[in-house]
């Protein structure tokens, strides 16, 4: 969590330190992220790093937010 503490975030950030979330979600690389919908479904998996404030990531976020 050191790099929270650099670089804060506004968005909800899950820490798995037991790994029960990996298991049930079939997480086998880091990072993986995972952007789950207000019902709780997973609507986007990465694996590995992603670039957020690219146009592949601005475009999954928006499709997110209009199916709201």
């Amino acid at each position: 969590m050191d790099f929270l503490k650099k670089e804060p975030s506004s968005v909800s950030i899950l820490l798995d330190s037991k790994g029960k979330a990996g298991r049930l979600l079939g997480l086998w690389a880091h990072p993986t992220t995972y952007l789950v919908n207000r019902k709780g479904q997973v609507t986007y998996r990465a694996v590995g790093m992603v670039e957020w404030t690219g146009v592949t990531a601005f475009s999954v976020i928006e499709k997110m937010l209009q199916e709201m």
